[in-house]
């Protein structure tokens, strides 16, 4: 997928992901359900405050004269990745900076702010777990974020690795989102169908990611995440636990 393509963030990359598949409440009953996809760290605790806290901290540590506003990073997580952030602004500037390094330090910065910065799980996600081991269907962490960050967030919120039947990490796979690769090796290790699976992503390149995996995805933006991003409303929700549970629902009654 070209650059062009992924990082556009107007409306023509909205209507591609919409025309990738456009999903209603009658597509949801054909699915039959083994699994629960959470794509992102951002799906399970909103650290978006945080992370910029970070990149900015890290700005400083490396000399730059950076300050990212809550505004101008909102508009930013509709691309994942750290270091893509990172190097859109510097190119946008016209500035050469060391990329990786920067990212490195802000890495570390955030997880060592986590220790003093706590964060909470986001709210429904403790009951979507719950759920997906009462009904015995398959759960699995599909995010291209680091091992290390994963760790730090799973301990920051409680939550036992070996809750996921798969967790993915960006060490285990050739390209980061919006590309699937994450996705596919998931369902490679589970030996799943895309129809089988209900993915949750919190940002724009993550729904891309699912979708271009052909799989049917929710759509769950943290509060620096802008809404008004996701063109088809019909995949936003607020309320994941009722929205995961109404899915199962409508499929036994189906």
């Amino acid at each position: 997928m070209s650059e062009q393509r992924y990082c556009e963030l107007g409306g023509g990359f909205i209507d591609l992901v919409e025309g990738l598949h456009r999903i209603d409440k009658h597509q949801w009953r054909l699915i039959i359900m083994e699994a629960i996809f959470l794509g992102s760290i951002g799906t399970i605790a909103d650290t978006s405050a945080l992370q910029l806290k970070s990149f900015n901290l890290a700005f400083e540590k490396h000399g730059l004269k950076w300050i990212w506003s809550s505004n101008e990073y909102t508009e930013m997580l509709k691309i994942s990745g750290g270091t893509k952030r990172i190097q859109r602004y510097a190119t946008e500037r016209g500035e050469e900076v060391a990329v990786k390094a920067i990212h490195h330090t802000k890495t570390r910065i955030f997880q060592n702010l986590l220790a003093t910065d706590p964060v909470s799980i986001r709210s429904g996600i403790t009951e979507v777990i719950d759920l997906v081991g009462e009904r015995g269907l398959k759960l699995a962490l599909v995010t291209t974020t680091s091992g290390s960050n994963v760790h730090e967030i799973l301990s920051a919120t409680c939550i036992n690795q070996d809750q996921f039947d798969v967790v993915i990490t960006k060490e285990m796979v050739k390209y980061e989102k919006p590309e699937p690769d994450a996705y596919n090796l998931a369902l490679k290790k589970l030996g799943l169908l895309p129809k089988e699976v209900i993915a949750i992503e919190d940002n724009l390149d993550g729904l891309m990611a699912a979708m271009s995996a052909e799989l049917k995805c929710l759509a769950f933006p943290g509060s620096m995440q802008s809404e008004a991003a996701f063109k088809d409303k019909s995949i936003v929700t607020q309320d994941i636990f009722q929205s995961v549970s109404n899915i199962l629902n409508e499929q036994l009654a189906a």
